[in-house]
């Protein structure tokens, strides 16, 4: 199997437009697979993990950040607080990822002609926000599609992009608090109660940070 026509359509951290990942004549070789997982992907989205199976759901690769992101979501499920979890196939992922893989495999008979995302939020212990997407590749010389899997840290995308905005925009403390809290995609209430703040307050900083930020900030947020 060559992967000369793979596209993965990634998302930039920071601005959010599709990225077209092509891999050029790379072959399905272990070694190969290794690398586009761990020293590709894995360098260019620190805070993302990527999983990928096969059309049935057997799990073909998973980045090293993936495996951290699962045991997270195990251990925040009742009854699995401890122990180390091997994420071997589908069935043993964590209910989340199972849960919207599954619903995408039923999406191939009820939508067949239709290029579908299906992605899901996870709050867990210690204020850590991640986002699960979950899409249809095609791989060449393959027959039926394959499930990649997208696992973001909100948490440390928005906290980066928020420092990177505050020097780059002059942010003062508390703006850039209430900016990193709205990356997070959280509401001017939840970042009121997340800072102790009031509502107004909240408002009054988050006009005050769109009218330091450039256009093309304020059109990539307001959303």
């Amino acid at each position: 199997m060559v992967l000369s026509d793979l596209t993965l359509p990634l998302a930039d951290l920071s601005t959010g437009p599709a990225l077209d990942l092509d891999l050029g004549d790379f072959t399905s070789s272990t070694d190969d697979l290794d690398l586009i997982f761990e020293r590709l992907l894995g360098q260019f989205f620190p805070f993302r993990g990527f999983i990928l199976f096969d059309g049935h759901g057997k799990l073909l690769r998973s980045t090293t950040k993936a495996d951290e992101f699962c045991l997270l979501l195990h251990k925040a499920s009742p009854g699995n607080a401890f122990g180390a979890v091997e994420c071997q196939s589908m069935e043993t992922m964590p209910e989340q990822v199972e849960t919207l893989c599954g619903f995408l495999q039923d999406s191939r008979d009820d939508y067949p002609d239709c290029t579908l995302q299906l992605y899901d939020n996870a709050f867990l212990p210690g204020g850590i926000r991640l986002f699960l997407n979950v899409e249809w590749i095609d791989l060449v010389d393959q027959p039926d599609k394959c499930i990649l899997v997208t696992i973001e840290d909100l948490t440390q995308i928005a906290h980066h992009r928020a420092v990177s905005d505050a020097y780059r925009y002059g942010l003062t403390p508390q703006e850039t608090d209430v900016w990193e809290l709205y990356l997070q995609g959280l509401s001017y209430r939840d970042v009121g109660e997340e800072l102790l703040m009031a509502l107004n307050v909240v408002k009054k900083h988050m006009k005050s940070i769109f009218g330091k930020c450039s256009i093309e900030c304020r059109c990539r947020h307001l959303v």
